[in-house]
């Protein structure tokens, strides 16, 4: 973890296309479709450090294309998000891109974990299913019946704990 509150560099062209050719390997793999709009969808968020609102992404594509609709890109985050691609942090109201180093997740069974700093508003995806099924199986005790469908821990992350220091 770096130990500034800046934001992660930009990506290389070469990094954005190894990551769309992995998604798209991905969803080849399970039956399903990477159309080109979802794809663009998915390459406009890797570029924005792989973090953006719907809106954010809805301008980028109105500069490449004129006019797009909001349903566009929702239904295009919709697919993402079903392929596992994107997460939805809720406490940032932002479509972060999935850590694909690790293997699909299990449907309706999801290990990860959202660190979400409340200062920088950095994005950490954590898989720890001990902690997870801790995590569900006390949600079950103090409210039977209630399922978590997403985990997301706020706080504050090691760059923003990190005294500045002085030159």
């Amino acid at each position: 973890m770096s130990s500034t509150n800046a934001s992660p560099p930009r990506p290389s062209p070469a990094e954005v296309a190894r990551r769309l050719d992995r998604a798209q390997a991905l969803c080849a793999a399970r039956g399903a479709q990477l159309t080109a709009l979802r794809r663009e969808v998915l390459e406009l968020l890797l570029l924005r450090q792989g973090s953006a609102k719907a809106y954010d992404l809805q301008d980028d594509m109105r500069e490449r294309h004129g006019r797009v609709a909001p349903t566009t890109i929702y239904r295009a985050l919709e697919f993402l998000m079903e392929q596992q691609l994107v997460h939805r942090v809720d406490a940032l109201n932002r479509f972060v891109v999935c850590n694909l180093d690790h293997g699909p997740h299990a449907p309706h069974h999801d290990h990860t974990m959202m660190l979400v700093c409340a200062r920088c508003g950095q994005v950490t995806e954590v898989h720890d299913d001990p902690a997870t099924e801790a995590i569900r199986r006390a949600l079950l005790d103090g409210a039977p019946g209630f399922h978590a469908t997403g985990i997301e821990i706020k706080g504050v992350c090691g760059a923003c704990q990190s005294p500045p220091t002085s030159s």
